[in-house]
């Protein structure tokens, strides 16, 4: 089993010792570092070559949204979190055009959380499922734009025939956050069953 290490770059020190004690029960992550500032971040990453770095948007001196591209310039494997309480259209930001590989809010569970780290180690991005609905941004004219690439694969399987629990545990995630996906789907293209979703997407691609 491959060992992935982590950094944590928070300025709430009770909420990032929280996080590491979630990191430590897993026998597949490493807790390299938390720090709470973006000073000096680059080398430290360069010290430690951690594989996932979850940063926080309130990070001093700067931002942690603005960080991301420097940081993927610097270290191209680099895998990053964004671990927030804010949504992003409270900054701003348009999901779409983040760069970076997980959005996380701060306000979901541990499960959320583990999640996340395990697409990443996937190098697939993940976004929290709470916050997929008010941010994306869509052509009306192409519904299919609207998913997120793990919708896309979540609908693949669903016109393999697979039930939830399949594709659940086929791409290592709760059988909750399954329904939750294809709850966000079908509101999203207006399907009213999974036939109908499938020949709607079809037609889509």
């Amino acid at each position: 089993m491959s060992l992935y290490k982590i950094g944590i770059v928070d300025d709430h020190v009770l909420f990032a010792e929280g996080i590491s004690r979630i990191i430590s029960q897993r026998s597949d992550f490493s807790l390299s570092f938390i720090i709470n500032t973006l000073e000096g971040l680059e080398q430290i990453i360069r010290e430690q070559a951690i594989d996932i770095l979850i940063l926080d948007v309130n990070v001093p001196p700067g931002n942690g949204i603005q960080a991301i591209d420097p940081l993927k310039s610097a270290f191209p494997g680099l895998q990053i979190m964004i671990l927030t309480m804010y949504q992003p259209s409270d900054i701003g930001l348009q999901i779409r055009n983040f760069t970076g590989d997980a959005y996380l809010l701060k306000i979901s569970g541990k499960h959320i959380f583990e999640e996340a780290l395990t697409s990443l180690t996937e190098r697939i991005p993940y976004f929290d499922p709470n916050i997929i609905e008010t941010t994306i941004e869509a052509d009306k004219e192409n519904p299919y734009i609207k998913l997120t690439k793990r919708e896309k694969e979540i609908i693949a399987l669903i016109a393999e025939g697979k039930t939830s629990k399949e594709i659940a545990a086929k791409l290592f995630l709760s059988e909750l956050t399954i329904k939750t996906h294809r709850k966000n789907i079908s509101e999203k293209l207006g399907s009213k069953g999974v036939a109908d979703l499938i020949l709607k997407t079809t037609h889509m691609r």
